[in-house]
């Protein structure tokens, strides 16, 4: 299966306000100029243990219509697609600046693409999810860092080189090697959409006894890929799946 990893970064919003403090800033007092998201950059790797690349946005227009969809070719050459905290976050911003592109829409992204986090917040009791403290725990050495003024001088910034986005970047790329990382140490003790131990080469054989009396036994879609299901007449029980088509 050819799984996507991915990360986004975004733009903070710029608002007008009258003091500091705990306060309620509503819509009507963003700068007109930043009141709404926009994704700075996007980075992938794929499941085949290469390092990670990044589509990053047109820095001297602030644009981000074109990494969405160069991204969303990605998407298509995907069995599956994986991001951490993704279902809240990332999707999202990339659903709503598709939509503001005028590009087609991908509903049926939901059916193929898994969220991480999700799945370490219901199998395990950890004091923290924050990929930081996971990176830790697992000896891949943390996060990169970057502060709150990194943010302001990419967004600031109008050119072809920025120093704050290329630690960006650098950023970005850390953080979706350690979630492939993460999902390799952890994905035994998981349930995602899709399991990597039930795809199978067809031997012809069951996967449980090895006996050559097998039948087919239905069809069933995960994601994008379709699989045989198979049944043996010699034990009388599921004998595993083979991929017709992805």
């Amino acid at each position: 299966m050819k799984i996507l990893f991915y990360d986004i970064e975004t733009t903070p919003l710029k608002a007008w306000i009258w003091r500091l403090g705990e306060q309620h800033i509503r819509h009507d007092q963003l700068d007109t100029d930043h009141q709404m998201y926009k994704i700075i950059c996007i980075t992938y790797c794929w499941n085949d243990g290469k390092p990670a690349k990044a589509l990053v946005w047109n820095q001297e227009t602030h644009d981000s219509s074109e990494i969405v969809k160069k991204f969303d070719v990605l998407i298509g050459n995907a069995d599956f697609t994986l991001g951490k905290n993704s279902d809240r976050f990332d999707v999202k911003h990339i659903n709503i600046q598709r939509m503001l592109a005028g590009f087609d829409g991908m509903p049926e992204w939901a059916k193929y693409t898994e969220d991480l986090e999700k799945q370490i917040r219901k199998h395990f009791a950890l004091p923290s999810y924050s990929l930081d403290y996971l990176s830790k725990l697992l000896n891949l050495g943390g996060k990169k860092k970057m502060e709150l003024q990194d943010w302001i001088d990419i967004v600031k910034f109008y050119g072809k080189s920025c120093k704050a986005l290329r630690k960006m970047v650098s950023y970005g790329k850390k953080d979706v090697e350690d979630t492939r990382s993460l999902w390799v140490k952890l994905e035994p003790h998981l349930t995602p959409k899709w399991s990597m131990k039930t795809i199978k080469n067809d031997k012809g054989v069951c996967d449980h006894c090895g006996s050559k009396d097998v039948h087919k036994n239905g069809t069933r879609n995960a994601g994008k890929t379709m699989y045989q299901n198979w049944h043996c007449t010699a034990h009388g029980g599921y004998a595993g799946k083979t991929i017709l088509k992805r």
